[in-house]
């Protein structure tokens, strides 16, 4: 989210409370979608696709646990928002 000042002189704040209630709206709509796409499940290849690396690597990091892996039926999907939640702990420097 990026910073802006704003000034304001010589006004009511019964000019520009509707105006901060529908950004605080959109806001929090945006923040809902991204929410919602972080819970998505992705397929074996869409992951793989998405950290570029090949099915192999990631079998091997499911295997280890670095990347949790569910398995519905016979299908093995993957949580968005913790593929980069491991991701981030892969890229952390000690």
């Amino acid at each position: 989210m990026k910073k802006q000042i704003l000034q304001i002189e010589n006004t009511q704040s019964s000019d520009f409370i509707p105006q901060i209630v529908l950004e605080l709206k959109r806001a929090l709509d945006d923040d809902n979608k991204n929410n919602i796409d972080s819970e998505k499940l992705l397929t074996r290849e869409e992951t793989a696709e998405m950290l570029s690396i090949s099915l192999v690597t990631l079998w091997k990091y499911s295997k280890d646990n670095i990347i949790p892996a569910y398995r519905i039926g016979t299908k093995v999907r993957y949580k968005k928002s913790e593929i980069l939640l491991a991701l981030k702990k892969m890229n952390q420097f000690k």
